[in-house]
């Protein structure tokens, strides 16, 4: 199927939720497993759910709350990064994800300390893919123009992942939000990507509507990203409790209608 879900959407420290989907679509559909230890049942949510996300397709998304990859070594930011991520190491050890998505950054971004914080960074990079051996981080597009959070602009971000080569997530939320070029950073990036993040916006703020909400028109865009970065999972994620259920099952079946038409066309010219 190459269609995941995460599980933020999901009520809060209910993941045994997920077993909605699991039951509607089938083992093909598979998991970004968000990590949530910020919750205070986060943790025992998670070894009662064990077997829901070794059942199917799995991602791993690194935690964002209580990680900020910019802030220093050493500082106290730093330590409450490396505590999420070392509870992370824990159940990447149980599950065996093979890719990982990676923000490099979650929070402000003051313009006269963009470069200090980019190095901070991208030594957390290293560190973290250093703490995960067996699987890939995928460095996201994260942040947004209008809240003061994007690190990087559209041409900065491509030129950092071309020349380091790191594989990616795209976003198109995100790109979408900031304005960005969205099939030309497809384009330039294809070799390198290995998901995408699918929701909705305004063209402005950081949304995460439902993929028939807003500017983005999936029914031009699901081709598009198929012909140039086939195979890769895209992964609908919705931030909302609000769409879990109904909302999100409906939207399951949109995504694999357009895949199916694509595919269906496809067989038509051969």
């Amino acid at each position: 199927m190459g269609i995941y879900i995460d599980t933020c959407v999901l009520p809060r420290a209910h993941l045994e939720a997920g077993r909605f989907y699991r039951e509607l679509f089938g083992r093909s559909l598979g998991f970004e497993l968000l990590m949530m230890f910020d919750l205070k049942n986060f943790e025992d949510d998670l070894k009662q759910n064990l077997d829901l996300f070794s059942s199917g397709p799995l991602l791993f998304h690194e935690p964002v709350w209580g990680v900020e990859h910019t802030s220093p070594r050493g500082s106290a930011a730093w330590e409450e990064s490396m505590r999420h991520l070392r509870l992370t190491q824990k159940y990447a050890r149980i599950l065996r994800p093979p890719f990982m998505v990676f923000h490099l950054n979650n929070g402000q971004v003051p313009p006269e300390k963009k470069d200090a914080m980019l190095q901070n960074a991208l030594r957390s990079l290293e560190e973290t893919q250093d703490m995960f051996p067996d699987t890939t981080l995928l460095t996201e597009n994260t942040g947004i123009l209008t809240e003061g959070t994007q690190l990087l602009d559209q041409r900065e971000f491509t030129s950092l992942c071309l020349s380091r080569q790191l594989p990616v997530l795209i976003d198109v939320g995100h790109a979408n939000a900031n304005g960005w070029d969205l099939r030309k950073l497809v384009r330039d990036l294809s070799k390198l990507i290995g998901g995408f993040h699918l929701h909705n916006n305004d063209g402005i703020g950081d949304r995460h509507n439902r993929l028939r909400d807003g500017l983005l028109d999936f029914e031009l865009l699901i081709p598009f990203l198929d012909l140039v970065a086939p195979g890769v999972p895209r992964v609908i994620e919705y931030t909302r409790p609000a769409f879990h259920g109904k909302p999100l099952a409906e939207d399951i079946e949109y995504l694999m209608k357009l895949t199916r038409n694509k595919s269906m066309k496809k067989e038509e010219r051969t």
